[in-house]
């Protein structure tokens, strides 16, 4: 009897299981309610891709509440060549390269400085930065990502362990300890749970509209943290804990880890319990960031860093992160024996004055383009630390960001106006009519077209390469088809605007590197063997453009007018290397075909007679 009532009590107890489990599976076979995949399969032609889900952000921002952060939706081979290094980037938006896009976040600026060490060798440098996001959400992605086949993972993050998402300070919560919210994170993968979680939210009141709040308004619950709370003693438990969740999973799969501590502009930037409470000037973060600046005044930058960053540490709205943030990060690379960069080490060095300020940042915590390139640069050579590549010396030696134009700091000084114009920096409406131009009103008004009106950043850069070209400024027109280029390489018609700015520039070694290039991309390549051949006979190897202007000789797509061109300049390279009857029969033949063509009639009576 017994017995009995002990299976009743069992079966009691399973039933609710298996009614959720009946649910799940019929949500499967409808396809409800999935969770938003972070990679998507796509094809083109006959080859197949991954992608990078850039609407990944609603697994943990709801839309209804706020703007929901994207990732860029970069793809990369599904089957990964074996001659293919794939290195993923994973943090927050400083990863992302907030306020900045496209060439200037540090994984690009890390990719293009690998393609020029290593140019015979493939890589795939894919970032998957995400603002607002912090170590949770991490570990939410590692099993996926390590499912992708990588080589490398870089980490650089830990400023937001408190106001990202399932931070201890933020209004995405799921509690304080880092156990439940993983839980709760492993089972939102349920459709059943998915389902539950959008009935809740479409019952919800929707919230008040503010247009001037930004993301970082919205996500902050617990505006100002004490230095000894609790809510810091559970930040620093959960980060410790998510980093070890992160690196043991690296590990199982026998994928390298590069971490790195974390750099904040602590020269140039006011504690933030003071510029969101004006009136607490009497914080101990304040006191310490007066005493650094009056040392630093002084001459005395050792004991100045030391305040500031006392200073930083000390903030009551801890946006930047703190150094025992770092502590765990060293800590945690030396008991899973990976290599950690030191980022503040770096930015001393590279700073101006040695302490990290406006120089390597644009605002608080997001360095400026100099500042991420600085930060790329830091990753390749922690590279060397692995067995990924023979070591290889840094090919670049600018110190400059590489392919980032002035519409592009333009572009990120727009986006940091209106950040600046809200909390914890202020509490104003954001009035464009009162930004100051980065450089001067031409620039301002592409940014400003690209980020409220068209959003498309090929479209901004050629505008503005246009402009050049009206200017006569060359030289920059170069530089924004070159970063055109190197994000849409499909876009052939930018390689052939590229060759002829750098032709007027006389850059015969960009006109050959160009051509080539555009070789691999497309398959109407008259026009890029011939302008390659000038680009031989130009840097003194003749013979080698008489045989690839042959080539272009071939070119089935060519005009009557192109072909015509191409013949003339054949003729005049035979005249150069002493083949004066071989000119003169193409200059014949030409005639014969375009009798109007009257430099070719004039070469060829030069020739004959």
């Amino acid at each position: 009897m017994k017995s009995k009532k002990n299976i009743f009590r069992i079966l009691a107890a399973l039933l609710p299981v298996a009614f959720l489990g009946i649910i799940e599976l019929s949500l499967w076979i409808v396809d409800a309610y999935p969770q938003p995949p972070l990679f998507f399969e796509v094809t083109e032609g006959d080859t197949s891709f991954t992608q990078i889900n850039s609407q990944v952000g609603e697994r943990y921002f709801d839309k209804a509440i706020m703007p929901v952060p994207n990732l860029y939706p970069q793809k990369f081979s599904s089957e990964k060549p074996a001659s293919t290094i794939r290195i993923f980037c994973l943090g927050g938006s400083s990863t992302a390269g907030f306020p900045y896009e496209m060439t200037a976040p540090f994984p690009k600026q890390l990719e293009l400085l690998l393609k020029s060490d290593y140019p015979n060798q493939n890589f795939e440098v894919i970032n998957m930065g995400l603002s607002a996001i912090n170590s949770f959400t991490v570990v939410d992605w590692i099993p996926e990502i390590l499912n992708q086949d990588p080589d490398l993972i870089l980490l650089y993050m830990g400023h937001n362990e408190f106001y990202g998402a399932y931070g201890t300070g933020s209004t995405i919560s799921l509690g304080h300890d880092g156990r439940i919210v993983r839980l709760v994170l492993k089972f939102q993968k349920f459709r059943v749970v998915q389902m539950i979680t959008s009935l809740i939210r479409g019952f919800a009141d929707p919230p008040p509209t503010e247009t001037n709040s930004t993301l970082m308004e919205k996500v902050i619950d617990d505006k100002f943290i004490e230095t000894n709370s609790v809510l810091r003693i559970k930040t620093r438990g959960n980060f410790s804990a998510n980093l070890d969740v992160i690196l043991s999973a690296c590990q199982s799969a026998g994928v390298p880890v590069i971490l790195s501590n974390l750099v904040s502009n602590i020269k140039d930037q006011m504690p933030l319990d003071v510029t969101s409470n004006p009136d607490q000037t009497s914080s101990k973060a304040n006191k310490l960031y007066l005493k650094g600046l009056r040392e630093f005044r002084q001459g005395d930058t050792t004991t100045a860093h030391i305040s500031l960053t006392r200073a930083k540490n000390k903030d009551q709205v801890p946006f930047r992160g703190n150094d025992y943030l770092n502590e765990i990060l060293q800590l945690q690379a030396g008991r899973f024996g990976q290599p950690i960069v030191n980022m503040k080490s770096a930015f001393r060095r590279a700073s101006s004055s040695t302490i990290p300020g406006n120089d390597l940042f644009c605002d608080h915590l997001h360095p400026n383009p100099i500042g991420y390139h600085v930060m790329a640069r830091e990753f390749r050579k922690a590279m060397n630390k692995t067995d990924l590549l023979p070591i290889a010396p840094i090919q670049d030696t600018t110190m400059l960001p590489i392919l980032v134009t002035d519409l592009d700091w333009e572009i990120g000084a727009l986006q940091i106006f209106k950040l600046r114009q809200r909390w914890p920096f202020g509490n104003s409406s954001v009035d464009y009519a009162d930004y100051t131009p980065l450089y001067n009103d031409m620039t301002t008004q592409m940014a400003k077209e690209y980020l409220f009106d068209h959003a498309v950043w090929g479209k901004a850069h050629s505008d503005m390469a246009d402009y050049y070209l009206k200017q006569a400024d060359f030289k920059k027109a170069c530089q924004e088809y070159q970063a055109i280029i190197e994000i849409h390489p499909e876009k052939t018609e930018y390689y052939t605007k590229l060759i002829e700015c750098a032709k007027e520039l006389r850059l015969w070694e960009l006109v050959k590197q160009t051509s080539q290039d555009a070789l691999v991309t497309t398959t109407s390549r008259g026009m890029f063997y011939y302008n390659l051949a000038i680009s031989h006979r130009m840097t003194g190897d003749i013979d080698q453009g008489l045989s690839v202007i042959e080539i272009a000789l071939k070119a089935p797509e060519l005009t009557r007018v192109q072909l015509a061109n191409i013949r003339f300049t054949y003729a005049r390279f035979l005249l150069e290397v002493q083949k004066p009857s071989e000119a003169a029969s193409v200059l014949t033949e030409l005639v014969k075909d375009s009798p109007d063509f009257t430099k070719a009639q004039e070469l060829l009576s030069k020739v004959l007679y």
